[in-house]
């Protein structure tokens, strides 16, 4: 007896069922992200989030998305900030017209944590039109009461150089950046010289520019600063040629 041979599904009929179930998800996504629960939001954009990480585009939800940022909690932030700076290249329109949001944050008077995420994402949505809105916002960081944002504020400058080295310059952010090695937070002073470390190598020049004035306020958060950050200040006094015996006792 003849076995009969089995026949698969045709590729057409399959790629048709995975486009209607694709269509159905975000579909789905959709309604949850406009849902009024803040708990659904953020249910739906974990899942969205989970999604995009395996490769799946949900782009098409970025509206949807930035519309869940009117929320006071950090929590739901940071999943739409994830979300913002990973199709903001894709969907640059949409995603300029999250910067009110975005200073908004920036400006939080109440939460540091969220004035600090706002800055750091908008320095990494590597998009020309978001530079000029970002200027404002992270100068203000830079003279930020919290530790923290300042911090940020010096990570974003290096970040902000990587995509116009020009602006950052003429704004005078690399003479803040150097100010900045005098904070009283050796966290910040670390983060500082490595910022600056970072645009030298990029730009092949010395924006450090070490002297006895700059080394002596590096030494106090040498020994008060995380490890990491001792690598970055040590790094840095590595490079620095003593003009006598005198000033290298000193540094020893």
């Amino acid at each position: 007896m003849m076995q009969m041979k089995k026949l698969g599904t045709p590729k057409a009929v399959r790629n048709f069922f995975d486009i209607g179930n694709r269509r159905g998800e975000i579909g789905e996504f959709k309604e949850e992200l406009n849902h009024s629960s803040k708990d659904r939001k953020k249910e739906a954009l974990k899942k969205v989030i989970q999604a995009m990480t395996v490769g799946s585009d949900v782009s098409s939800l970025f509206a949807d998305v930035v519309n869940c940022m009117q929320t006071n909690s950090l929590d739901l932030k940071k999943l739409v900030y994830l979300y913002v700076i990973n199709y903001a290249k894709a969907q640059p329109d949409l995603a300029i017209l999250a910067i009110h949001s975005f200073r908004k944050d920036a400006n939080d008077p109440h939460n540091p944590l969220l004035r600090a995420l706002a800055v750091r994402t908008m320095g990494c949505i590597r998009l020309e039109q978001m530079t000029e809105y970002l200027l404002e916002p992270l100068r203000r960081s830079c003279k930020d009461m919290d530790p923290y944002v300042r911090k940020t504020a010096t990570i974003c400058i290096a970040k902000l150089f990587d995509i116009n080295p020009e602006l950052v310059e003429d704004q005078g952010f690399l003479d803040i950046l150097r100010d900045m090695l005098g904070d009283a937070n050796p966290m910040v002073v670390a983060n500082a010289v490595a910022s600056l470390c970072e645009i030298s190598n990029s730009a092949r020049k010395n924006y450090l520019r070490l002297d006895e004035d700059v080394i002596s306020r590096l030494l106090p958060a040498l020994n008060e600063c995380s490890e990491w950050g001792q690598v970055f200040i040590l790094d840095a006094l590595a490079m620095y040629d003593p003009p006598n015996s005198k000033v290298a006792e000193a540094i020893l």
